[in-house]
């Protein structure tokens, strides 16, 4: 039996456990090293480094957006194939994923090199953060590269049932990047393009470690074929691939969106130091929102896998199981963020105004944590079955149906508060509709799985037995 079939028939909290927990643990070693990034930023560079990785960041996560929605689509496509018993289909899936990521990173990381100044300005960036900005952005992009491959492959990893592997690959470049940050900002004296390098350096590393799993690893369920990924992807997979990864997609162009509205009001109501407030904001939630989708990511094999196999129980065990401890851990990570904001935001810089406006800003972020998790989990049960259309709708549901509106209004009414407002009652909406569309799926999948037991009990009264001696029917 290979790794795979366990995400069938293993225990569905010991399984969550043992495939979330990796990922999660993969997920804070990218947190950790990109918050040590800005740590040593705002005290090597300052306020406008801050600010700079700030408007730089929306940029980076939409040229990764790519592997991330590639990734999780295929991911979605190979453990259900794998789930119905179609190796073929899965091996052909992990060819169509790397030709479709290596052949989209070549176009992206050309034209975002190209108008790096263009960009980071688009994304609120004034004249003072504009240099800073566009060095770390030239220097991030070799790795950017790498990261949208790396991406893909431990989607894939995942989906196959192995959450070890990326869990090591994260770590290794996290612990990579801690070591490299000091010396090229500090000792080398090279600032943002320290950093930059740092992390480009960690991301090629793990970009190496994906690729021996697939053609060296012999325990590795799917294998690459280096000259098969010269071929053109399968069309039909391509397009199944799209369709399901488009929510995560939408989610981060949105995110981007967002952000062109989020920093230029910012920028507006409150200046570069408010940029800089939020730069710190994300940093610290990334804490809160990394391990949730290392939750969802190891959630989502078993989702798609059982799916596939026609066990509906085992997926709406896994979901409910999913959701308490995603919730548990937001609610956990309120009470800590509120109490010990002050301090935990005097970690990133010694400017007593920008703590105390990150202060304050950080208590009201925070204000719907308790639903995140539900949402998050919610969302990726609909990406986990393939349900494109409806994981979309929930994807944009947060920031273009609540967020972006909100951003532009409330501070007309309360100035910078109302942008601060925004996060938490767009969460509780984007929640609430969440809420609704999971009951209703819940009940189809429930009146699925009776059809099926009702086809499988009249399927084994029907079935022929055999006489073991004379071969003929009783």
């Amino acid at each position: 039996m290979d790794r795979s079939q366990r995400l069938g028939t293993e225990k569905i909290k010991p399984l969550l456990r043992s495939l979330s927990l990796p990922a999660m643990i993969g997920m804070l070693s990218v947190t950790i090293y990109n918050v040590a990034d800005t740590i040593f930023i705002g005290h090597a560079v300052g306020t406008l480094g801050i600010a700079a990785i700030s408007v730089s960041l929306p940029l980076m996560m939409s040229i990764t957006t790519f592997g991330q929605a590639i990734g999780l689509g295929g991911a979605s496509v190979i453990s259900r194939a794998l789930g119905a018993g179609n190796k073929a289909k899965a091996q052909l899936t992990l060819h169509s994923l790397l030709t479709i990521i290596i052949s989209i990173n070549f176009i992206l990381i050309t034209l975002a090199y190209l108008k790096a100044g263009f960009f980071v300005k688009l994304f609120g960036a004034n004249d003072e953060i504009l240099p800073y900005a566009v060095q770390y952005v030239r220097w991030s992009l070799p790795g950017s590269f790498f990261l949208n491959i790396l991406f893909v492959s431990v989607h894939q990893i995942r989906a196959e049932g192995n959450a070890r592997f990326p869990m090591f690959s994260q770590i290794l470049g996290g612990v990579l990047n801690l070591i490299f940050d000091p010396i090229f900002i500090f000792g080398l004296g090279w600032g943002l393009m320290g950093a930059a390098l740092a992390s480009s350096i960690s991301q090629f590393v793990g970009f190496c470690l994906a690729m021996w799993y697939f053609t060296k690893n012999p325990k590795s369920v799917l294998k690459l074929n280096i000259r098969k990924l010269w071929a053109l992807p399968d069309k039909a997979i391509t397009l199944e691939v799209l369709a399901i990864g488009a929510s995560s997609f939408g989610r981060q162009i949105a995110g981007s969106i967002m952000s062109i509205v989020l920093n230029n009001a910012l920028l507006r109501y409150g200046g570069a130091a408010s940029i800089a407030a939020f730069g710190i904001i994300n940093r610290i939630t990334m804490f809160v929102f990394m391990p949730l989708f290392g939750l969802n990511q190891g959630f989502m094999p078993i989702a798609g896998f059982n799916y596939g196999a026609k066990k509906i129980l085992r997926v709406l065990r896994g979901m409910k199981i999913a959701i308490i401890w995603s919730t548990s851990f937001c609610i956990a990570t309120l009470i800590l963020f509120f109490v010990f904001a002050n301090s935990i935001v005097s970690v990133f810089t010694t400017d007593k105004e920008l703590i105390a406006m990150a202060t304050k800003s950080l208590r009201i972020f925070i204000l719907a944590f308790p639903v995140v998790g539900f949402q998050i989990v919610g969302s990726g049960l609909f990406q986990a079955l393939g349900k494109a259309k409806a994981s979309m709708f929930l994807a944009l549901a947060r920031q273009v149906l609540f967020l972006i509106p909100f951003v532009l209004i409330f501070p007309k009414f309360w100035g910078e508060n109302g942008i601060w407002f925004s996060f938490p009652i767009s969460d509780f909406l984007a929640a609430s509709v969440t809420f609704l569309m999971v009951v209703n799926l819940v009940k189809k999948l429930k009146k699925e799985d009776k059809e099926n037991r009702r086809l499988n009990l009249e399927k084994a009264k029907t079935k022929p037995k055999f006489n073991l001696q004379d071969e003929t029917v009783l």
